[in-house]
C-alpha cells in the first residue's frame, strides 16, 4: 500500500512542480480548463511584443486579485487594443477580455479567445505528458 501511496503523491508532485519547472504545460491544469473551467472577465493590462506577443491580464474572483501572462499572437486579442498602443507596454485602459478559469485554483486561466489547437492534438499531449511521469516513476519506483 505504502508503494501505491508513494507512487501517488510523486505523479501528482510531478504534475505540478517538476513539469512547471521545465515550462511543460501540466496536463491536469489542461484538463481542468477543458473540462471545468467558469467564465470571468479580465483586462489586459499589458502588451509586450519582444521576441513574441505577451498579453499580460488581470482578474478578481472571490475577494483575490490575479495577474495572468498569455503567450502567442492572437488576432482577436490584439485586435482589441488600439493600434497606436500595441507593444507599448504598459496599458493605462486596457479593454475587458473573456476568461476561463478553474474554480479550485483559480490561477489557472486562459484567454477564450486563444491560439486555437486541434483537440485530438490536445488529447495525445495530455497522454504523453501522463505516460511520461508514469515511466519516470515506474523506473525509479519499482517493486
Amino acid at each position: 500500500m505504502w508503494y501505491y501511496l508513494k507512487f501517488s503523491v510523486l505523479f501528482l508532485l510531478m504534475c505540478m512542480v517538476a513539469l512547471p519547472l521545465l515550462k511543460i504545460e501540466n496536463p491536469l491544469r489542461t484538463i481542468g480548463l477543458l473540462y471545468f473551467s467558469k467564465p470571468a472577465q479580465a483586462t489586459i493590462t499589458e502588451h509586450i511584443c519582444n521576441p513574441d506577443r505577451t498579453y499580460w491580464y488581470e482578474y478578481d474572483l472571490s475577494g483575490d486579485h490575479y495577474r495572468q501572462r498569455y503567450d502567442g499572437y492572437v488576432e482577436s486579442l490584439d485586435n482589441r487594443i488600439a493600434a497606436d498602443l500595441r507593444c507599448s507596454g504598459k496599458l493605462t485602459q486596457g479593454p475587458e477580455i473573456q476568461i476561463k478559469y478553474f474554480p479550485i485554483h483559480c490561477f489557472w486561466s486562459e484567454p477564450l479567445e486563444k491560439i486555437e489547437t486541434n483537440p485530438a492534438e490536445v488529447y495525445m499531449y495530455i497522454i504523453i505528458k501522463f505516460a511520461a511521469i508514469f515511466l519516470l516513476l515506474w523506473t525509479f519506483l519499482r517493486k
